[in-house]
């Protein structure tokens, strides 16, 4: 029985006690630590990869939208109506002025298809806020999508007015303007992720 009571002494339970902390549950715990610090580099390589991805394409949709709507009532479409008067409406002029007044729309579609078509994995691997403003982003997308029709019906009203824009028009740009703030919204939101700038 006093074997027995050595072994509880606190001169043999602290060293055994020191060495089971040093060899097992230490060695755990910084393979534990490494395992989650690891983890964590992956999820931000993974996340950096499709954030760029993603933004590469909301930058090329972005930039269709604004800058082809500006260009297209500026430029294009008055070029394109004086050809026809010029023209003395001719069929072919004709067709051309409703091919290029038919294009606009087309490049629309496209910019919101290649904006939204990205956004399964943003939504996936992005936080609760950047989620909120991909949603906004799509939405206003979709609404300026839906206008061009519109635009389409008001065109034939605008070309006698002396700006060619009607309210339908001056609606998309006002929405331009939101989805170019939205985009810096959510580029802060990636960065802030990304633990950039921080």
């Amino acid at each position: 029985m006093v074997d027995e009571v050595q072994w509880l002494t606190p001169s043999v339970v602290v060293p055994a006690m020191s060495v089971l902390v040093a060899s097992v549950i230490v060695p755990l715990l910084l393979h534990w630590l490494r395992g989650r610090r690891e983890q964590a580099a992956r999820v931000f390589e993974v996340r950096r990869e499709v954030y760029s991805q993603y933004f590469k394409k909301y930058e090329e949709a972005a930039a269709a939208v604004g800058s082809d709507y500006e260009e297209f009532s500026q430029v294009t479409l008055k070029q394109e109506f004086y050809k026809l008067l010029q023209a003395g409406n001719s069929p072919e002029a004709v067709v051309a002025f409703q091919s290029a007044v038919g294009e606009f729309p087309h490049k629309i579609q496209d910019a919101h298809r290649r904006a939204t078509e990205e956004t399964t994995v943003v939504k996936i691997l992005g936080s609760t806020e950047l989620l909120k403003l991909t949603q906004e982003f799509e939405e206003l997308n979709h609404e300026i999508l839906k206008m061009s029709s519109r635009w389409l019906a008001e065109l034939q009203e605008t070309l006698s007015s002396p700006d060619m824009e009607g309210p339908v028009a001056k609606e998309m740009q006002r929405k331009g303007r939101e989805a170019g703030e939205l985009k810096e919204k959510i580029i802060a939101q990636m960065r802030s992720e990304l633990n950039i700038g921080q």
